[in-house]
């Protein structure tokens, strides 16, 4: 299986193995370039004042960003197996977003408001068609 594969097809061995455990393992952390784990480490918060540098030699998961860390490879590999890192899904996502924004969703949204409270929605979530300030 190609490495895109391995990434983003629905059945890929990815989404069944317990990535934070096999990540945890001793010398699993080592076997990254000195240049990848650097920028991995990038992606995590910067230090505060006082506190040591980020230490691209310790593996992250060994680090108190543990538990932040572990639930976001959950989350991905939640929608590794959902079919959401396809290439498909992602140009659906895309286009549905773009057809929100024009509102093409904006009468079905009104209808589901008022089949599900009964009421039709406000002018505007702050109140009245001017924000609130029409009081």
């Amino acid at each position: 299986m190609s490495e895109k594969r391995l990434l983003t097809a629905e059945r890929s061995k990815l989404g069944k193995v317990d990535l934070a455990t096999s990540l945890r393992k001793e010398g699993a952390w080592d076997t990254l370039t000195l240049e990848t784990r650097k920028r991995l480490y990038d992606h995590l918060p910067v230090t505060r004042p006082g506190e040591p540098p980020h230490d691209p030699d310790v593996n992250p998961l060994k680090t108190p960003f543990r538990p932040y860390i572990e639930e976001e490879l959950r989350i991905w590999q939640d929608d590794l197996k959902d079919g959401k890192e396809t290439k498909k899904w992602r140009e659906e996502a895309m286009l549905a977003g773009v057809e929100r924004r024009e509102g093409r969703y904006d009468e079905w949204k009104e209808s589901e408001r008022e089949r599900n409270f009964g009421v039709a929605g406000p002018e505007n979530a702050l109140g009245g068609e001017n924000g609130g300030e029409d009081a």
